[in-house]
């Protein structure tokens, strides 16, 4: 039976082409759709994410990591004195305007840190070290941003919120959800462009000690500061994406996509399978006038359905292995973890299974007495 249903799927390469693309269509789609939502909504707590900090605290409601506002410096004298504290910072994240050298204005997020910290730092910088933190007026920004003001380069000054800044280093890959450009430079620095009052910060990022429960500082940290928001790293994580993801849709735009990809996929299959089954009735028939029994039928069209999910697979993966190495880029990162392609593999799987039920309803009622006919 395995012999006669690949002869049978050999016989019309029109029609196994036509499956085969439904079954590479839907495993890319899932796959490539799947990586770029996960990596828009990481990028979304892409400070949370390479900050080091074990807790961060905010002003009440925060709920967003580049959506945050000011509150005084002088809390931190509480939280210091914890006992399982190990750091704590301030830390700036406030949005500004810079005003380009051609009169044009570019929105910028402010990220500033304290000079003496060790958490918080700009990350992936690879050019220009990481003096911005060191010296007054002087900023890094990605490499992918400089064509946002004006191509600047190393040594360039641009003006931000009426204060001069100079260009120290750039960063790579480092590009946020909204796609407004980080620049990093000092606490006191960002004040001055973020327009931010002496005393005040917008977070502090605390390390605890090894061996502290997070989830019991968190509170500890709550009770000394009321009038703020305490989460950790994964909480603040987590806030931060599903902001994105309920505000703008983007789950259900992506998920919408991905299922009608899916519906096209299967109907791709199913169409072929079906045709096959058609231009092989008499075939089939003849199969069952010598007394081959529904089973046999079924093995047929399964053995038919298998090769294509497998052959489409091995297709599909190559193409989405491509689109992983080769297209995904810091402005449109495409992530896939092992779990999505097992998943992607599994819905494939099912639907070619599930396409090889209208041609078998089909086959199982087909009279053997019309090989007799004609």
């Amino acid at each position: 039976m395995i012999s006669f249903a690949l002869k049978i799927l050999l016989s019309n390469r029109g029609k196994l082409i036509t499956a085969l693309t439904g079954v590479i269509f839907s495993l890319v789609l899932v796959n490539v759709q799947g990586g770029l939502y996960l990596g828009l909504i990481h990028k979304a707590s892409l400070l949370v994410d390479h900050t080091d900090a074990d807790i961060w605290v905010g002003k009440h409601l925060v709920e967003n990591v580049d959506l945050a506002n000011d509150i005084p410096v002088e809390w931190l004298n509480r939280i210091r004195g914890l006992e399982g504290v190990a750091l704590a910072d301030p830390y700036i994240v406030q949005p500004s305007i810079a005003t380009l050298p051609d009169g044009g204005f570019e929105t910028l997020m402010i990220i500033g840190i304290d000079p003496l910290s060790k958490i918080g730092a700009a990350w992936n910088v690879d050019e220009g070290g990481e003096t911005y933190v060191y010296r007054p007026d002087s900023i890094t920004i990605d490499r992918l941003d400089a064509r946002k003001l004006g191509y600047a380069q190393i040594g360039d000054i641009v003006e931000i919120s009426g204060h001069r800044a100079k260009i120290t280093g750039f960063t790579d890959g480092v590009i946020g959800f909204m796609t407004t450009p980080y620049v990093f430079t000092n606490i006191d620095s960002a004040r001055q462009y973020a327009q931010i009052r002496e005393g005040y910060c917008s977070y502090f990022l605390i390390q605890a000690a090894d061996g502290v429960n997070l989830n019991e500082l968190s509170e500890e940290i709550r009770h000394l500061v009321p009038s703020a928001n305490v989460y950790t790293a994964a909480q603040f994580r987590k806030i931060s994406q599903d902001y994105w993801m309920h505000r703008t849709g983007i789950g259900i735009s992506f998920g919408m996509a991905t299922v009608l990809g899916l519906l096209v996929g299967l109907l791709m299959v199913a169409q072929s399978l079906y045709a096959l089954a058609l231009d092989h009735v008499n075939d089939f028939a003849t199969l069952k006038a010598i007394g081959a029994e529904n089973g046999q039928i079924l093995q047929v069209v399964l053995v038919q359905s298998c090769t294509i999910a497998v052959v489409g697979t091995l297709i599909g993966m190559g193409i989405v292995w491509v689109a992983e190495t080769y297209c995904s880029t810091p402005l449109a990162p495409i992530e896939i973890p092992m779990i999505l392609r097992v998943a992607g593999i599994g819905l494939v799987a099912t639907i070619c299974l599930v396409a090889s039920v209208l041609p078998f309803q089909r086959l199982r009622r087909i009279d053997p007495a019309i090989v007799l006919q004609g």
